[in-house]
């Protein structure tokens, strides 16, 4: 059975290892742990000066007699380890949700500035679970931008806009944000203006605030070169008509984007449920699929399962 000393040496190992790999990189941000040893149920993101530690909820873990003491120590053995102000520590739980339960807001914390490839991003430490910048998609949006040139890009459920920073940053022409959140549509603005692509005439950008799938159902045909679509796995609003479900309802949700698709785009598909198959394309559709998430998943990365992805084009 692990002791803390078994924690101390793993962490010690992968900041010398992980620090020298994101130098090489110019990678600031990154993953550090992810429950590596089981008998320490955490996950620790880096975020430039900014340490989130996850615990992963169990009950065999929180039943510990030690449990809070036990929990403390582990904390300051990784800021110990990596270097981290104790006012930049952020201690969140991540709990075993039901079917259809959604995350709610944690906090109305201060939000921080933070850059990936060049770019800066804001990120909330305290605000939710995810800080608004996911590192696993780190790959993804890098192919984003190298293939965003002249392009016009769609960002269904765009969260705090990422990708369209990116497909900015690689000279797209047009960039449109879709999503049913007014908070996430605002970061996502702010995120293009902190990079100074709204006030660029040579570039259009339009927020939507709609459920994708309706979005979509009105969206021109054949418009867009390349579409980023990474659904959440449930969501549940007064502005939908029904409720969202990844499994239920990707096949139409990829239907109707692909007829917004140009003849010669790509469309990127990504979610993070574990139990994910795709079901597209089925009886009437004609498409090339192709999995592509062992070259989307980032090295810091020790969970491949972290996310699915798939590219997505018109059979021609």
């Amino acid at each position: 059975m692990a002791n803390m000393q078994d924690l101390a040496n793993r962490l010690a190992r992968m900041k010398k290892h992980l620090a020298k790999w994101a130098r090489r990189r110019g990678i600031t941000c990154y993953r550090l742990y992810d429950r590596d040893i089981p008998e320490y149920p955490f996950i620790a993101d880096l975020y430039e000066d900014h340490l989130i530690l996850t615990e992963v909820a169990s009950d065999a873990f929180a039943a510990r007699s030690d449990y809070a003491t036990f929990k403390e120590k582990v904390a300051q053995l990784f800021i110990g380890t990596w270097d981290i102000r104790p006012e930049n520590l952020h201690l969140k739980t991540r709990f075993r949700r039901t079917v259809g339960e959604q995350y709610e807001k944690l906090a109305e914390g201060k939000p921080s500035t933070v850059r990936e490839a060049g770019l800066k991003f804001s990120i909330y430490p305290d605000n939710w679970l995810d800080t608004g910048l996911f590192l696993d998609h780190r790959n993804l949006r890098a192919r984003v931008r190298d293939e965003a040139a002249g392009k016009n890009f769609l960002n269904l459920f765009c969260y705090t806009g990422s990708f369209s920073v990116y497909a900015a940053a690689g000279g797209a022409m047009l960039v449109h944000n879709v999503d049913l959140s007014t908070t996430y549509l605002d970061i996502a603005e702010r995120n293009l203006r902190a990079n100074g692509f709204r006030d660029s005439s040579l570039l259009e950008i339009k927020s939507v605030r709609e459920d994708a799938r309706a979005f979509l159902q009105t969206a021109p045909t054949a418009f867009y070169d390349i579409i980023v679509c990474d659904p959440p796995v449930f969501s549940k609003s007064r502005r939908q008509e029904r409720d969202f479900d990844v499994l239920r309802d990707h096949p139409q949700l990829i239907r109707d984007a692909m007829r917004a698709l140009k003849a010669d785009g790509v469309l990127y598909f990504s979610t993070n449920f574990r139990k994910f198959r795709i079901r597209f394309p089925e009886a009437g559709d004609i498409a090339l699929v192709k999995e592509i998430t062992g070259q989307t998943i980032p090295e810091d990365f020790r969970n491949k399962w972290i996310h699915t992805a798939y590219e997505l084009r018109h059979a021609t």
